[in-house]
């Protein structure tokens, strides 16, 4: 059963969700004109300047992607959120989200992988919603993973009971960063919670990513749950039932 928000949860994101639909429209904008440049549309590009434009490209649609957090937030809350479910290949999910973060990788000095089987059949999800949930999971994995560290996807069919049909896949993204300690390994899929860090202070971000990928990961028919050492890294786990499409 899916834990009810506080009403301080709900003051809070409906709150934030209206300064969110405020923020869409202009940062939309921003978007376009970024990508408009990118493409050349006011002149050719320097080197030097195509980076910055990329930079800010990627920061923009960072912004976006906590917007679109804060809104799905929002919608569960008023029962408004529901999934799109097709027959899509986890790969290209994996790898769409992998592309958003490229330069925060790059830049943090980690890989991000992808190494699924070969013969992982295509899964019945709400594309879009599972590339937030792998966006969400790689990001945070980055926030715990130092230079030369790396954050790997892989996934696997779970075996059915014998009078059951196959329909769970169990997909886990892993990184070998810093870990986190076991009593918080229930916290971090609460709102606004953020892990405290062994120097002081807290992990960054707003502490909403990992609320949202149990969001979506429960309307898939599934559960999300951590396996971490503290100093031997962080494996994120969570299952879908989505090996099947109903008939």
């Amino acid at each position: 059963m899916a834990t009810q928000p506080s009403s301080q949860d709900q003051f809070i994101s409906h709150f934030l969700s209206q300064v969110a639909h405020e923020l869409r429209a202009p940062l939309n904008t921003i978007n376009g004109y970024l990508d408009l440049t990118l493409e050349g549309i006011a002149g050719e590009l320097n080197e030097q300047q195509r980076e910055f434009i990329r930079r800010a490209r990627a920061s923009s649609e960072h912004l976006y992607a906590l917007l679109e957090d804060i809104l799905l937030i929002s919608r569960a809350d008023s029962g408004q959120l529901h999934l799109k479910r097709a027959m899509h290949s986890l790969e290209e999910v994996a790898k769409g989200a992998r592309e958003e973060l490229e330069l925060s990788a790059l830049d943090s000095g980690v890989s991000l992988e992808v190494a699924l089987p070969a013969d992982l059949p295509d899964l019945w999800i709400d594309a879009v919603r599972m590339q937030q949930v792998l966006r969400n999971l790689f990001s945070n994995a980055l926030h715990f993973t130092p230079a030369g560290g790396r954050v790997t996807i892989s996934a696997r069919p779970l075996h059915a009971q014998q009078d059951q049909e196959q329909r769970m896949v169990e997909i886990r993204v892993q990184d070998n960063g810093c870990g986190i300690p076991a009593e918080y390994h229930e916290q971090v899929f609460e709102r606004f919670f953020r892990v405290p860090r062994p120097e002081g202070g807290h992990s960054s971000g707003q502490g909403l990513g990992l609320a949202v990928v149990k969001e979506i990961v429960r309307l898939h028919g599934g559960r999300v749950w951590i396996e971490s050492t503290p100093g031997m890294g962080c494996t994120v786990i969570f299952t879908l039932d989505a090996l099947r499409h109903p008939i």
